[in-house]
């Protein structure tokens, strides 16, 4: 075994980040501070603090990283735009679309493009570090573990790649195309493929260790809590999934195609659907606790950050909703759909629009984004987390 299967194989879990603690009862100047915070976050909830055109149709997610936002778009190109101004730092350009989201660890943001490239791009300069040329689109996000790029193909190929060097590791072939995002936690890569299966792989050597099928394509993400996987498919049902042997624990079904990945935060999974609904179920359980009704599809993968759940909607808005009763606390309109998934970060809330742009919204709440999909770096991350699984 090499010394990077052997890294590999040593890895924890990710990291977990820790929301506020209770105020006091009595009432003091620092109290009248805590108030007028709060009155600070409410007053900008849902409001533009800044917006940056890409000139494109779309986009990937935003990645938020010391003070940058890093984010593709449907003008051929990966941007670097400050993340309290919004004036932009660099432009990095392809031959196609970039609708994968990148990845920033260790000063390096790895990124796939439509062109079929999976590029590694210095974070400071945005100079080109190295190219690796898959078979077809990469619409895919890249995870890194210690040395190690993870990440799909519309050629239907999982690769792993050496971080540094960019240099194939080993590649795994599926039966369709790849949309989907690797987690990769507890040395296991999990990524789903249109041919309806979740797939389950060492991070080591691409050895398959399961596949679960679904009856539609997957092209969610799967996210990992505890001993679980949970994934949605485009047979409209959330599944749960023993993480180390690949046997249905539970299932949920929409009333329509589920492209949204799940996330999972204070005992509860979060997904939308192209019924246009937000779901709330039980983790343990698999009961459905709530659902929230939009008027467009949802693609959009939610996050949660301070008793919140944020999703894009098809119906071109932002919302703002309750983890706990399902209520709409604020909603965000933009000029079209919003199929990205969107990360809170220092009480601000990162999203790409079909509208070509990249809106920062006041968020509402303290903190950052804290669910399990962020906190394993899939689709989308912030600096909390620094790779390793």
């Amino acid at each position: 075994m090499s010394d990077d299967e052997k890294s590999l194989e040593a890895k924890g879990e990710h990291w977990d980040f820790e929301v506020d603690a209770e105020l006091p009862d009595s009432l003091t100047d620092d109290d009248e501070d805590e108030d007028s915070h709060q009155l600070r976050l409410d007053e900008a909830a849902g409001k533009v603090l800044w917006s940056y055109s890409t000139g494109g149709l779309g986009g990937s997610a935003p990645t938020i990283v010391g003070g940058t936002v890093f984010v593709g778009g449907d003008g051929d190109s990966v941007y670097a735009i400050d993340a309290e101004s919004g004036a932009e730092r660099w432009v990095f350009e392809t031959d196609d679309f970039v609708e994968s989201a990148p990845t920033v660890v260790d000063g390096l943001a790895v990124v796939g493009s439509d062109d079929g490239h999976i590029y590694a791009i210095d974070a400071e300069t945005g100079d080109e570090e190295w190219a690796f040329q898959t078979a077809r689109f990469v619409e895919s996000s890249p995870t890194i573990v210690g040395n190690a790029v993870f990440v799909g193909s519309g050629d239907g190929s999982v690769y792993s790649l050496h971080a540094k060097m960019g240099r194939e590791r080993w590649v795994v072939d599926t039966d369709g195309p790849i949309y989907s995002s690797p987690t990769v936690t507890n040395s296991t890569v999990y990524i789903g493929s249109d041919d309806g299966h979740i797939y389950a792989l060492s991070a080591a050597s691409g050895e398959q260790r399961w596949t679960f099928e679904t009856g539609g394509p997957v092209r969610s993400s799967p996210t990992v809590a505890g001993d679980t996987v949970f994934v949605g498919s485009g047979d409209g049902t959330l599944y749960a999934v023993d993480a180390k042997w690949g046997d249905k624990r539970w299932e949920v079904a929409t009333g329509g195609g589920i492209n949204s990945s799940p996330t999972v935060a204070d005992g509860g999974v979060f997904v939308g659907s192209d019924d246009g609904a937000l779901y709330a179920v039980d983790a343990a359980a698999g009961d459905r606790v709530w659902s929230f009704e939009t008027d467009g599809r949802i693609w959009s993968s939610p996050t949660v950050a301070g008793g919140n759940v944020y999703v894009g909607s098809n119906d071109g808005s932002v919302y703002a909703v309750d983890t706990t009763t399902g209520k709409r606390e604020w909603v965000a309109e933009t000029d079209d759909w919003v199929d990205t998934a969107p990360v809170v970060v220092n009480e601000t809330l990162f999203v790409t629009s079909d509208d070509g742009t990249i809106y920062a919204f006041g968020a509402g709440v303290r903190g950052s984004s804290t669910d399990s999909r962020v906190n394993l770096g899939t689709l989308s991350h912030h600096g909390g987390w620094t790779g390793g699984g």
